[in-house]
């Protein structure tokens, strides 16, 4: 047999592998069982610092913790490396004892550590702990109900705006120590978005600000509710043209009238649905046989439920000109009764009145008095006696585009 097919014969055994393997695995775990043993050193950082007692402490005396300098520690262990496996910042803990107190105080405690179940705490060493007292108040137990207000610092799209936030509920308690109580003036809500074009609901956050809008730590104030029901509305705008709706007399039509208003326009608010049938804000009703020439008035400006007025000027200054038309007077006598009570005898008292006439200047020329009727209708007065002032509608015979101006009465007795 040559020295090749020897070799092959070796390294072809089945057993010879067997015991290899069998001494690797020996020294595998004996180098194993020896580094899980060796002592080491390790730091935790971001160790969670409980309060224990705090309930009892509530609960018997009304107290609770404030003003707490550390929430976290840094611990350094030293154990055997099997031990340290064991271990982690998240099941460490740090604890003070204040089931003792029983006043109103600041005080500073040494900080203990707490080690998770199946340690060996007889076996790990507490080298440090950083930092290894903590100090912290307390403080008698406060509630206070305080109003929630809303800052949009967002933005809404081209022709829409935002009305004031509505929160559900509308206020919140909070409870905690008096001293971080009283510093609370009201809750906030945040709202940041961009290019809002509808209104929007959500929950939300909110946090704790003082009276000059500073934000507050929480402190040891906990809260009834975290969150809130936010609506913001947001509304289309529309720029519109305020003006008077008027009533043709006197001879005028709209036609001859000039109507200007001050301000001219304002900007509405309101359902985008509900401004796009809205063109124009009608202020009032003039009628144009009210007066000769120029009339003017303010009037308040009046809008429809669900629409806000975003400009603000609440009152209007209104000036109506009647324009191409002249005016003329009449000494009239045809003086006349209609309708008078049945049974009674109806007289005028008035012989004559003077009329105001307005028309284009050509046919005004034209017009004689005789040509100008004074009528009273006597419909209304009922049975009864006595001298009345009724008012009279005149007549214009054979001319059209011509009318009396102001109101005319005639005194007439019954009897």
């Amino acid at each position: 047999m040559d020295s090749k097919s020897t070799k092959k014969s070796i390294w072809d055994n089945k057993i010879l592998w067997a015991v290899i393997s069998l001494l690797a695995s020996i020294l595998l775990w004996g180098y194993v069982t020896n580094s899980q043993g060796d002592v080491i050193e390790q730091t935790f950082d971001g160790v969670k610092l409980e309060f224990k007692g705090q309930d009892a402490l509530s609960q018997k005396e009304g107290f609770v913790i404030a003003n707490v300098s550390n929430t976290t520690v840094s611990v350094r262990l030293r154990a055997t490396r099997r031990e340290i496996a064991k271990l982690s910042s998240g099941r460490l803990l740090a604890s003070v004892d204040v089931s003792k107190f029983n006043f109103v105080g600041n005080y500073n405690q040494t900080v203990s550590i707490e080690f998770p179940m199946g340690s060996d705490s007889n076996s790990i060493d507490v080298l440090s702990t950083t930092p290894g007292s903590v100090s912290f108040r307390i403080d008698k137990s406060s509630s206070k109900t305080v109003e929630i207000k809303g800052q949009f610092k967002g933005t809404v799209a081209d022709g829409y705006a935002a009305s004031p936030m509505v929160f559900d509920p509308q206020t919140v308690t909070i409870n905690g120590a008096e001293d971080d109580i009283k510093k609370v003036a009201y809750a906030l809500v945040k709202v940041d978005r961009s290019n809002l074009d509808k209104t929007i609901q959500f929950d939300s956050a909110y946090i704790l600000v003082d009276d000059q809008g500073n934000e507050l730590s929480p402190g040891s104030i906990t809260l009834d509710s975290p969150t809130v029901s936010v609506t913001l509305p947001i509304t289309a705008t529309k720029e519109v043209p305020l003006t008077v709706d008027l009533v043709e007399g006197g001879g005028a039509t709209p036609a001859n009238a000039v109507i200007s208003c001050t301000p001219a326009t304002i900007t509405i608010a309101g359902d985008a649905e509900t401004l796009s049938g809205i063109n124009k804000i009608s202020l009032g009703t003039v009628d144009l046989a009210s007066f000769a020439s120029t009339y003017e008035d303010t009037y308040n400006i009046v809008l429809g439920n669900g629409i806000t007025n975003v400009t603000g000027i609440t009152i209007a200054n209104v000036t109506v000109h009647v324009i191409g038309m002249d005016t003329k007077k009449f000494n009239v006598t045809n003086l006349s009764i209609i309708n008078a009570p049945s049974g009674s005898n109806a007289a005028l008292v008035t012989q004559s009145i003077e009329v105001l006439l307005r028309g284009s200047s050509d046919v005004l020329a034209k017009i004689e008095p005789n040509n100008i009727r004074a009528v009273v209708d006597m419909s209304d007065i009922g049975q009864t006696e006595g001298v009345f002032q009724p008012s009279a509608k005149i007549y214009v015979d054979g001319y059209t585009n011509v009318g009396a101006i102001g109101e005319y009465k005639l005194y007439v007795k019954i009897n």
